[in-house]
């Protein structure tokens, strides 16, 4: 029998000991603890309001385990260069104008600039994207949200296919920012997926500007198809990790390269 004890330490031994057995009644913890049921049964309300354990006839039992999340490679690509998409994001913020319409893909990085645009909305936009996580994610009254028709990945969270692209190529953006798995001087952009290449290709056909939100881990990264050219691009973003040769190799190869700094120093929109 353990002497009686301040009401916050009798708790957290009690939530240890059901959650050590998976199960403990309440005459037993009453005895363990010298106090009265009545007291025991308070501590057991208690724990189960903070979501801590399951309130059962006679006692308490440990909560189950959660069902192991499952990984998918939209939740691998939202973990990767977090701070480096921000910076990107940011200066492609700066890109957009007031009254356009733009589209925007379904990467990590084309969420971070729906980010960038909902925390300072132009004063009117329309914005196509193939992505559910970004169209659910704004709400700026001053921002018109189309959401391209297609089959759902749901590994990917990306809207792909031929309704998809017929869509796509009905429209007409100022600019579209595009994303891709790698880069190279040799292949441009690239992906293993054929469905997302010809989307991303049917809103590139349709926009006067093509813009690629690139972080610095694409680069030197080559995967199964082409999109398109580096230097088909009019512009393309990235963060100042980049190895400077890779810089100077792109640009020497006729590809507007913006480089943007301070990412280190808290996503400073500055760009060389």
């Amino acid at each position: 029998m353990i002497d009686a004890m301040a009401p916050e330490a009798r708790r957290a031994h009690i939530l240890k000991r059901i959650q050590r057995e998976g199960r403990v009644s309440l005459a037993d913890l009453a005895s363990e603890h010298a106090v009265s049921s009545v007291t025991v049964h308070r501590d057991l309300q208690l724990l189960s309001e903070e979501g801590l354990l399951e309130r059962v006839r006679g006692g308490a039992r440990s909560l189950p385990d959660p069902p192991a999340q499952i990984e998918t490679g939209w939740n691998a690509r939202l973990r990767e260069a977090a701070p480096e998409k921000d910076a990107i994001a940011a200066a492609a913020r700066e890109v957009i104008e007031d009254g356009s319409t733009i589209f925007i893909d379904a990467s990590s990085t084309g969420l971070a600039l729906a980010h960038a645009i909902e925390v300072r909305p132009p004063a009117d936009l329309t914005l196509v994207t193939n992505s559910p996580a970004i169209a659910l994610g704004l709400s700026a009254a001053s921002i018109h949200v189309i959401v391209a028709p297609g089959e759902l990945d749901q590994h990917m969270r990306v809207l792909t296919g031929r309704w998809t692209i017929d869509f796509l190529a009905r429209l007409t953006f100022a600019a579209a920012f595009v994303s891709a798995a790698g880069i190279t001087l040799g292949h441009g952009l690239t992906t293993s997926r054929s469905g997302l290449a010809d989307t991303l290709n049917a809103a590139a056909d349709s926009a006067e500007r093509v813009v690629g939100l690139m972080d610095s881990t694409k680069f030197e990264r080559s995967s199964l198809m082409t999109i398109r050219s580096a230097a088909a691009l009019d512009l393309i973003i990235t963060d100042d990790r980049l190895d400077p040769a890779l810089v100077t190799a792109f640009r020497a190869a006729g590809v507007n390269l913006q480089v943007v700094s301070g990412v280190a120093e808290g996503n400073d929109a500055e760009a060389d």
